[in-house]
């Protein structure tokens, strides 16, 4: 507590030093940032490895797929008794998304991590590095959903009119799965598509010290 302090006020005294030192009338403009000065007040805005988000969505596929399944054992019960449905069926759907977004939503907003993000030190933060609220979160929800889930369902609709309901129609409509990632190698931040337009980035946390 004691070291931290001391450090906050040598950066103030630095960052006065350079203030005042400046006589061309725009000091203040070419003062170095506070926040470059101190050290550990501000998180890191570092991207995190191609290979690592990989990994990291594979964990987090493994996660999804348990929060489906329990979430399907929660309204089979109403299935059984209501009878199979196009409207039920339906139902059944957006209650499933609603479910994820529950788990995800809570995840970013409350701590900026899933399960898997914590593991591979990768946090959701908002552009400028602050944390996201619930309008955000939906919003990126939704353009994930609308990207991996309606693009390649409508690109299968397309090409199952052309192929039939064929292997080749199933795997072009799985292409555009990697339009998002690919997106990132034109980004200069290296930010997936979806975090592009919901303007929001993931970054990479400093490994933890052991006590």
């Amino acid at each position: 507590m004691l070291n931290g302090m001391r450090g906050a006020v040598g950066a103030a005294a630095t960052l006065c030093y350079h203030c005042f030192r400046q006589r061309d009338g725009d000091a203040l403009a070419a003062c170095p940032r506070p926040t470059t000065l101190i050290s550990g007040m501000t998180p890191s805005l570092t991207t995190p490895g191609f290979a690592r988000r990989l990994l990291c969505l594979l964990y987090e596929l493994l996660l999804m797929a348990a929060v489906l399944l329990f979430a399907s054992a929660l309204f089979t019960p109403l299935k059984a008794w209501l009878g199979a449905s196009f409207w039920l069926e339906q139902l059944f759907r957006l209650f499933l998304a609603a479910v994820l977004f529950g788990y995800f939503g809570l995840s970013w907003v409350r701590r900026g991590q899933t399960v898997a993000m914590k593991t591979w030190r990768i946090k959701l933060v908002a552009r400028d590095g602050g944390p996201i609220g619930w309008p955000q979160a939906l919003g990126r929800y939704l353009v994930a959903l609308a990207l991996f889930v309606g693009m390649p369902l409508l690109s299968y609709l397309g090409w199952e009119r052309a192929f039939g309901h064929t292997p080749q129609a199933l795997w072009l409509s799985l292409i555009w799965w990697l339009i998002p990632y690919l997106t990132a190698l034109h980004d200069k931040e290296r930010q997936f598509l979806h975090d592009q337009l919901a303007g929001t980035r993931l970054i990479l946390l400093p490994p933890r010290q052991k006590a």
